[in-house]
Parts: C-alpha cells; structure tokens; sequence
C-alpha cells in the first residue's frame, strides 16, 4: 500500500510539472519580475486545480442527473483549459485572470439561481475564491467590481425568498440529499485554498530570497573588484612613495602619504556603508 501511494503521488507529480512546463515554462523561462513569476504560477495552479475540482462535482451532478449542473460543468470544462492554451498562446496574464475570474464568478451563480437559489457552501466557497484571486492576480477595481456584482445578485436572492417567489428548479436539485456532500465541498475548497494560495505566497518569499541572495553575490564581487582596485592603488603608492623617499624628494613622498590616506579612508567608508563610491 505504502508503494502505491508512492507511485500515485509520483505520478501526479509528473502530470502537474508536464502540463506546467507545457503551459508557462516558456513565460517563466523569458520573465525576469518576480513577481510576475509567482503570478503566472498562481493562475496556472488556480486553473490546474480548479479542473480537478470539477470531477467530484461532475460525478455528483452525474449521480443525481442534474442538467443544469451538468450544462455548466461542460462550459467549466472547456473554458478553464482553454485559459491555460491562452496563457501558453502568451496572452496577458491579467487578461487570462479576468476571464478566469468572471468564469468562476458568473457560472456558480447561473447554477444557484437554477438550483433553487442556492446559496451553500457549494457556491459561497467559489464565489470567496473568485474574488480572492481576482485580488491577487489582477488589482482591487475589477474585484470591487465582481464582489459588487455578487452582492447584486444576494441581494436579489433575499428579494425572491422574501417575496416567495417561485422559479423553475432543475431536474436532480433536491437539497435533503445534497447535504451529505456539502463536508466534501468545504474540505476540497479548504484543501484548494492552502494548495493555490498557500503555495503562491510561499513562491513570493522563495523567489524574493533568490533575488536577496543574488544581490549579495553581486554586492561581494563589487565589494571585492573596488577593494582589489584600491589595493592595486595602495600598492603602486607605496612603491612611488619609497623612490621618492630615497631621492630625497619629501614633496612628492608627502603627496604620495596623502593619496594612500585617501584611499584608505575611501576603502573603510565602503566597508562601512557598503556604498561604491562613484568614480
């Protein structure tokens, strides 16, 4: 059993770094920011993930023949991918986000209102990640704008169950029979949470280190380039300086003393403020 476990995890493993690869390893391999890395990252795990939360919610649509889920699980499955074939086509990512968002927004609710106005966890947890990658991946507007548009639509739902309003509901929604699964919904939510958003603030720091340790090297090699460079300096006065000494020329051996203290004091000036000064 432990083995197989293994060879399952392997696996995945594999499929995820493929599709990966396949999808922003070009993108990631010609962008220097950062922070557009973990970006990128981000929408590749929220459309990765997202299409494997689809299958535990396509086989219970399929168990309890639910048409309209079913209907909107067929536009899931096409759209989401074909955000990957954007992003790999090199579309921008911003752009890819605000479809993403809107699909995962807007189809949940179209699901809800068919479904008896539904508001669960089934379609609250979406909607709270929708808008949390929106956040994330494109800017506060257009997720003030998506969170206003979600709160027209509660707000209609209150004004229907207020008014007793009655719509049709699709074929397989019986709520009695959904509630078992609802444990299920909240702990693949909780799971896609941790695994997407976890995973991208977790890139942050690793590549915000990377680029900290870089700048270091970069730091010590000017630091030892500049000191080796007034070394050099330091060396050539003393030798001047000496020849100047022995031919009794105490003008010249003075200015020689005088430029070795510069560049001394111009070495422990660096050495303390880490600052190359300008040449």
């Amino acid at each position: 059993m432990p083995q197989l476990f293994k060879s399952i995890c392997s696996l995945a493993e594999k499929i995820y770094v493929t599709t990966e690869n396949a999808v922003i390893g070009n993108a990631l391999q010609v962008t220097i920011n950062t922070r557009l890395q973990c970006r990128l990252k981000l929408i590749f795990d929220y459309l990765f993930f997202h299409i494997l939360l689809l299958i535990p919610k396509l086989l219970i649509a399929l168990y309890y023949q639910n048409s309209t889920d079913l209907l909107l699980l067929s536009v899931y499955i096409l759209i989401l991918p074909g955000g990957m074939l954007l992003l790999k086509n090199g579309v921008s990512p911003k752009k890819v986000s605000v479809l993403v968002a809107l699909t995962t927004l807007l189809l949940p609710m179209a699901s809800s209102f068919f479904n008896n106005q539904d508001v669960s966890p089934k379609y609250t947890m979406t909607w709270l990640l929708s808008l949390l990658f929106c956040y994330i991946s494109v800017n506060r507007r257009t997720t003030l704008l998506l969170g206003a548009l979600l709160c027209v639509y509660l707000g209609l739902v209150s004004w229907i169950k207020t008014h007793h309003l009655a719509f049709p509901v699709s074929d397989g929604y019986i709520p009695e029979q959904l509630s078992p699964f609802m444990a299920l919904y909240a702990g693949m939510y909780i799971l896609f949470l941790m695994r997407v958003f976890g995973k991208h603030y977790r890139n942050i720091f690793m590549l915000e280190h990377e680029q900290t340790l870089q700048k270091q090297k970069q730091h010590s090699s000017l630091l030892n380039q500049h000191l080796t460079k007034q070394f050099i300096i330091l060396k050539g006065l003393s030798r001047s300086g000496k020849s100047k000494y022995l031919d009794g020329n105490k003008e010249l051996l003075e200015a020689c003393l005088v430029e070795i203290e510069k560049q001394c004091e111009s070495a422990i000036d660096y050495l303390d403020n880490g600052k190359l000064p300008e040449s």
